[in-house]
């Protein structure tokens, strides 16, 4: 089978006017999308996402009536519920609960990408599980979309007693699909290229199996039986009839490949959002720690960093926790391992960024995501109050900076069925809104879970969980999703990006006694080693200085190399400077500079008048955090509208790079772009001498 060269990036890609329509909080009525671009940007601006369209406050008399109808159901419904429920042995606990306000086909039974008896009209157009298709025609039950070349997928009738020649070819097809899934893999069996799901008999699908094991090994990789199910008269059944045709089966297998002692595990940054007393701390304490809450905060004050948060219950700083999964998705906490067993035995480590919600600290959770660069973002909402606050800001956030995000409801054990059933609208409308778009995708089954991943990844569904981090109600379904997602890079990006000379992003400094300054940060390119050599800088005076790495610990263990990718903290044998966020550790073949002035293209999202020369902001870009002054405009614009913009930093030169995002406040003012071209200013570090020259790009 001829592939083609590395795929694109596989998140989509949002345009930067996206933003507009939810942080602006006075509108008018909704307008429809125009096809021009500045009509596009006002009917946005327009849009009737306003904080008064989502208020969650309900009468009490609304209330009533909802609880009264609730309770004289509640009865009934409760042997339902309990005879919906399964066990799942594949993340070894807890049941699938299926929730009253299911969707209409979302309560069908759905293998991963096995979609038996599922209402395709509840699926987004031209959505069948994670491909695109056309609207024209709709596949029966017992079809697949066919087989693309690109992705991690593939399909297989039967794979029995290959030759050598035949098993060599396919070994090399299972490294293609695990490069294109990042280290993981799905393998359909019983399903022709056209995604006809035949099946084959008994003694057949154990021999393909067997096959499937032995390439396995030959790629160094593991395999777990996803769903197995049978298939009579070419139809997918779940309880074969007697003295009908033959029985024949069809599998989906993952297949993940096992990782080297220098890359162990895969990488995955979240970060959490959200508005104050959402619940974010409590849920990543549970997460990590294994524990339930006692429903007054017990399982956050794990992740608190200092006595006023605790005294608060409000988190001020940014904290992190890993969680850790292996291959066959079996979850790895802090409830029965220390974390030396959590990084031997996981091959994926899920490092959970707690961001502040509070709208005083709203510039510390705006660095979060610029500097720490989370791969996924998930906004935690109080069901009891709904869309308040900080929400809708953060959800813009995550649009602008083109971070893919999953929503999470919590403390369902509290809320009336009519506040879940109100919040579960609320979020519905605003993302499917011109703003967003990205419908809400309600997660009812581990089924459910395993397609919110791939939809997350996408873009083309927002998953949404509901549970309760007081009675685990829902916690395992979040818990498998979380063991399914996958790198937002593609292979040939990280294949790129790895490849190239190191370079580090630095977003924290500590001074420790003894070690001296410690750096921490995200290696962006490249592999660092043990004693290299490399570039720091620039410093305030734009100098670089040549640092030699003394040692390298990730996740609180020492580590000889730390990979592309990877959250490391380095320590250096020469470093007596005062370093600060927003530097960068190169290697020396790297051109080292410094930046005063730059330009932008920005899009003004929320302004009181019109911006003119002058006018200074906090602006963020990647790991910087620093005040601008705006030296020139090609136009005065006001709120929704572009222009091409020249900036100075106002405190010293900093490292800007072409094609950075950038996004600046001040106050009610808000505006994102991308740094178009920067003028530099060169330096050279040669002993203790200083060469500077001004370079106009």
């Amino acid at each position: 089978m001829s592939r083609s060269q590395s795929p694109k990036r596989m998140c989509t890609n949002r345009s930067q006017n996206s933003f507009i329509g939810l942080v602006n909080t006075e509108g008018a009525e909704e307008e429809s999308l125009s096809t021009t671009e500045e009509e596009d940007n006002q009917a946005i601006c327009n849009s009737e996402l306003t904080t008064k369209d989502i208020k969650t406050e309900l009468t009490a008399k609304d209330i009533a009536k909802e609880l009264a109808k609730d309770i004289a159901t509640e009865i009934s419904e409760t042997k339902e519920v309990k005879d919906q429920q399964e066990s799942d042995d594949s993340i070894g606990t807890e049941v699938e609960k299926t929730m009253e306000y299911r969707k209409p086909g979302q309560g069908k039974k759905n293998l991963g990408c096995f979609f038996v008896g599922t209402d395709y009209n509840t699926s987004p157009p031209g959505m069948r599980g994670n491909r695109l298709l056309s609207n024209s025609e709709q596949p029966p039950e017992s079809e697949l979309p066919p087989e693309v070349e690109e992705g991690n997928i593939e399909y297989k009738l039967k794979l029995v007693n290959p030759t050598s020649a035949r098993l060599e070819h396919l070994v090399t097809q299972m490294k293609w699909r695990l490069r294109e899934g990042q280290g993981e893999a799905l393998y359909e069996i019983g399903v022709h290229d056209n995604g006809q799901m035949t099946g084959v008999n008994r003694g057949d699908m154990d021999s393909s199996l067997e096959t499937l094991l032995a390439m396995c090994k030959q790629c160094d990789a593991d395999s777990t039986v996803l769903k197995e199910c049978a298939v009579q008269n070419n139809t997918v059944v779940t309880e074969p009839a007697e003295g009908e045709e033959e029985v024949r089966y069809v599998a989906e297998v993952l297949i993940r490949r096992s990782h080297d002692e220098a890359n162990k595990w895969t990488d995955l940054r979240i970060a959490m959002l959200g508005n104050v007393d959402a619940g974010k701390s409590t849920l990543c304490g549970v997460l990590t720690h294994g524990e339930l809450d006692n429903g007054s905060g017990k399982a956050r004050l794990n992740l608190f960093r200092h006595l006023h948060e605790i005294q608060s219950g409000h988190t001020s700083s940014i904290s992190r926790e890993i969680l850790g999964f292996d291959q066959r998705g079996r979850m790895f906490n802090y409830e029965n391992h220390s974390i030396e067993s959590i990084l031997d035995s996981s091959s994926k480590i899920i490092t959970f960024i707690d961001l502040a919600g509070s709208q005083k600290y709203l510039k510390t959770t705006v660095f979060g995501l610029t500097g720490h660069s989370p791969d996924y973002a998930a906004l935690v909402v109080n069901t009891k109050t709904g869309l308040v606050g900080t929400f809708r800001e953060h959800l813009g956030l995550t649009v602008a900076l083109r971070v893919p995000c999953f929503i999470v409801l919590t403390k369902i054990d509290t809320a009336p069925n009519a506040l879940k059933k109100r919040c579960v609208s609320q979020i519905e409308n605003i993302l499917k809104s011109p703003a967003v778009k990205r419908p809400a995708f309600v997660v009812n089954s581990l089924a459910d879970a395993e397609q919110a991943a791939l939809d997350v990844l996408h873009g083309s569904r927002t998953p949404v969980f509901l549970l309760s981090a007081v009675t685990g109600e829902n916690l395992p379904l979040l818990q498998h999703f979380l063991s399914r997602m996958s790198p937002t890079l593609s292979a040939g990006e990280r294949e790129k990006a790895t490849a190239a000379p190191p370079k580090f992003s630095v977003d924290g400094v500590l001074s420790v006694t003894g070690p001296g300054t410690i750096l921490t940060g995200l290696v962006t390119r490249g592999t660092i080693r043990e004693d290299s050599e490399l570039m720091l800088g620039p410093f305030e005076d734009t100098t670089y200085q040549r640092v030699r790495v003394a040692s390298i610990h990730c996740n609180r263990l020492p580590r000889r190399v730390a990979k592309c990718g990877q959250s490391v903290s380095l320590a250096f044998h020469n470093l007596d400077r005062v370093c600060r966020k927003g530097m960068i550790l190169q290697s020396c073949s790297y051109e080292c500079y410094s930046v005063e002035e730059f330009e932008a293209e920005i899009f003004l999202l929320q302004h009181p008048s019109k911006l003119r020369i002058g006018f200074e902001a906090t602006m963020f870009v990647e790991g910087i955090r620093q005040k601008v002054e705006i030296l020139g405009l090609d136009k005065n614009i006001t709120t929704g509208q572009r222009a091409k913009v020249k900036f100075k930093f106002v405190q010293y030169p900093d490292l800007a790079t072409v094609g950075a995002r950038l996004f600046f406040r001040n106050g009610r003012t808000k505006g994102m772009g991308t740094i178009t071209a920067i003028k530099k200013i060169q330096a050279l570090v040669v002993d203790d001498e200083l060469e500077v020259e001004d370079l106009e790009i």
